[in-house]
């Protein structure tokens, strides 16, 4: 079409009213034009088609036969674009995206896909985009100010306690539920005087530094664990470092230093022979899992597929 003055739809709703009227002043005061501008789009696309639309008989506005032509394949391309608007921002008002933080924990993931499905199949008129972040953001923080709007969460249960205890300082906002139990494991790379052995002892890491990232849930699991190792009469050191991705931390350590990690957890670096993932022989350490999720941000999308997610939980428990 003319690549000045004609703007798809916008044009074409303009030559249909012209043409339904054949009169340009009316036609121009529906659409909120001056007639000159009006005239201007007409003859633009009188131009670019080779032939007069409109002919004047006795003072009279009518079309020619090319105008005919025009004004049967206008009218089907308007009623088209009005469809193609519609259904577009019905399906905009039904879509939206949920940001997952995940700690490649594969009885997550797979509840994640369960109810992905039991939505698509419960909402069929709604649309929802799971998304994975890449980084550290498995953590209360990210949740509580919107960088992730749902995520995994493992809260290390303190020394004695019994099991199901509630979260701690959950935020304003902040949904939870039970995921399940897991286990607190320990990581050293080959850097370390005891990446060669078979087994670890809790006094074998006195003097120890845990390196940990630094968001408030990694710290507060820091000072549980080194709670854990004080009741067996070994010290070590929490340090809390920023890190853009929780891999990271394998690779920060030299010398004497450990770290906590998830069981459970997959990825390729973990898998490397450079890499120990251990527990030590005196005592193993559970935590918690829970879901958390950003009250405000999931939508109504998100707080379908919570309830989803929950169902999902129950129906593999």
């Amino acid at each position: 079409m003319h690549r000045e003055g004609f703007h798809g739809h916008r044009l074409f709703a303009r030559v249909y009213r012209v043409w339904r009227s054949l009169n340009f002043a009316q036609a121009a005061a529906a659409l909120f034009v001056s007639p000159p501008t009006l005239r201007a789009h007409i003859h633009g696309l009188e131009e670019e088609v080779g032939a007069p639309l409109t002919v004047k008989r006795n003072g009279a506005l009518e079309l020619s036969p090319a105008g005919r032509l025009f004004l049967k394949r206008a009218r089907n391309l308007v009623r088209l674009a009005d469809e193609s608007i519609a259904e577009c921002r019905a399906l905009a008002a039904a879509s939206s995206s949920l940001i997952v933080g995940t700690l490649d924990y594969a009885p997550f993931e797979e509840a994640l896909t369960r109810a992905l499905l039991a939505f698509r199949r419960d909402h069929p008129g709604r649309c929802l985009e799971v998304l994975m972040a890449s980084g550290a953001y498995a953590n209360m923080d990210s949740v509580a100010v919107g960088k992730v709007d749902l995520s995994i969460f493992a809260q290390v249960r303190r020394y004695g306690a019994d099991g199901g205890a509630a979260l701690e300082a959950l935020p304003p906002g902040v949904g939870a539920f039970p995921l399940a139990m897991g286990e607190c494991r320990f990581w050293t790379n080959r850097s370390c005087p005891l990446f060669e052995r078979d087994r670890v002892k809790a006094a074998d890491l006195e003097g120890f530094t845990m390196l940990l990232g630094n968001s408030a849930n990694t710290e507060h699991a820091g000072r549980v664990l080194a709670e854990w190792f004080a009741e067996f009469g070994v010290t070590v050191e929490p340090d809390n470092q920023p890190c853009s991705n929780y891999l990271d931390l394998y690779l920060s350590g030299t010398g004497e230093t450990f770290g906590i990690a998830l069981g459970g957890v997959r990825s390729g670096l973990r898998a490397s022979s450079d890499i120990k993932i251990f527990a030590v022989d005196d005592f193993a350490v559970p935590c918690d899992l829970y879901v958390i999720y950003n009250e405000e941000s999931i939508g109504e999308n998100g707080r379908l597929f919570v309830d989803c997610l929950k169902g999902s939980l129950s129906a593999g428990s």
